[in-house]
């Protein structure tokens, strides 16, 4: 079949430059990374890896905003495509004199293979997406070995509508695998992992941003073609987006910045 043909066709980097273009997170997020600034929350760090981190167009946002004194950064991406793009992104936004490393891993076997030590870790909506056998472990090896003591963990996922609706994503989801999909709780589902592992919450900021869902197209069915439990075609993907979205102009996404600290090692 054609739909099924283009869904294979598309890649992981594309749809997400895709759908990039119908939101401006960094514009949503920048009053979050102007407040961690202003509490120099993150200002004295000197390593940061970015993790799961697509392109690295937000986090690198984040680094150069908040990170004056950046002297390394590792940026951990398991899409080749992406990788691409990442390298090409870090080289352009950061100051020569920044040592970096791109490594095309996913988080919990970079996490579970390397040997060096970050001031900051960077986690930009990648925690849901790791199976959840794998994320404890890597919880576990982030705050044990990876996190210097008095390091910060630096997490971004969904959260739940303040109005209390479901999002459109989740309507989506369920409809397509018939299961629950309950992104509203992602966030507390990652602060609490990570509280259980020893780290501490210090700073937890809510932020939303509208998706533009007009004139949809392969790549925006694609994204939740590639979601799916089961093989499914573009064409029922389609019309089960249409279905959910009716004559609705913009969808509504709301998030957590939250930042988490490990603690500074006794005597």
């Amino acid at each position: 079949m054609a739909f099924d043909r283009m869904a294979s066709s598309i890649s992981y980097n594309d749809i997400m430059v895709s759908l990039r273009r119908r939101f401006d997170e960094i514009n949503d997020v920048l009053p979050v990374f102007d407040d961690v600034r202003s509490k120099r929350l993150v200002d004295g760090a000197r390593s940061c890896a970015i993790v799961g981190c697509g392109s690295g167009e937000m986090e690198l946002a984040f680094v150069e905003h908040c990170m004056p004194a950046i002297e390394t950064l590792c940026a951990v991406e398991p899409d080749a495509d992406s990788v691409v793009d990442l390298r090409a992104r870090i080289a352009r936004q950061l100051p020569p004199n920044v040592r970096s490393a791109v490594v095309a891993d996913a988080a919990q076997i970079w996490a579970a293979d390397t040997d060096r030590v970050f001031d900051v870790v960077v986690m930009f909506h990648v925690v849901s997406d790791i199976p959840e056998p794998d994320r404890r472990a890597l919880f576990d090896r982030l705050f044990d070995a990876v996190i210097r003591p008095d390091g910060l963990l630096v997490i971004v996922t969904r959260t739940g509508r303040r109005d209390g609706t479901q999002s459109t994503e989740s309507r989506i989801m369920e409809a397509l695998n018939r299961r629950p999909y309950v992104d509203s709780k992602w966030y507390e589902e990652a602060r609490r992992l990570a509280e259980s592992v020893g780290f501490t919450a210090c700073y937890e900021r809510r932020y939303g941003l509208n998706v533009n869902v007009e004139n949809l197209d392969a790549a925006y069915f694609g994204f939740y073609a590639r979601e799916c439990d089961q093989p499914t075609s573009l064409e029922t993907v389609e019309r089960i987006v249409r279905e959910v979205i009716g004559d609705a102009k913009w969808s509504r996404k709301e998030f957590v910045f939250g930042v988490f600290r490990k603690p500074a090692a006794h005597s």
